[in-house]
């Protein structure tokens, strides 16, 4: 009976061990920016309102400016939107 009761709280160690290690990973994987978990919506011109443009100021209507940090940037573009007064 001695060396079941080893066994098994030998068992629960590795297996919180386990859990613990698969949690750290997956902390680290999010902090260093490899899952974009958070910055997705942020990075999206459309959502926005927006549209990728190669110059703001050649829209029409006039009123646009251009937010950085889009994934218009990837294409040497710039996110467009119309500025509004409220």
């Amino acid at each position: 009976m001695k060396n079941k009761k080893g066994i098994e709280m030998s068992l629960n160690t590795v297996v919180i061990a386990a859990i613990a290690l698969i949690v750290l990973i997956v902390l680290v994987f999010i902090l260093t920016g490899r899952i974009n978990v958070f910055g997705k919506g942020l990075e999206d011109c459309y959502s926005k309102g927006g549209s990728c443009e190669t110059d703001c100021k050649t829209l029409t209507g006039g009123g646009y400016v251009g937010i950085p940090g889009t994934e218009c940037d990837k294409n040497s573009q710039k996110c467009c939107i119309k500025v509004t007064a409220q």
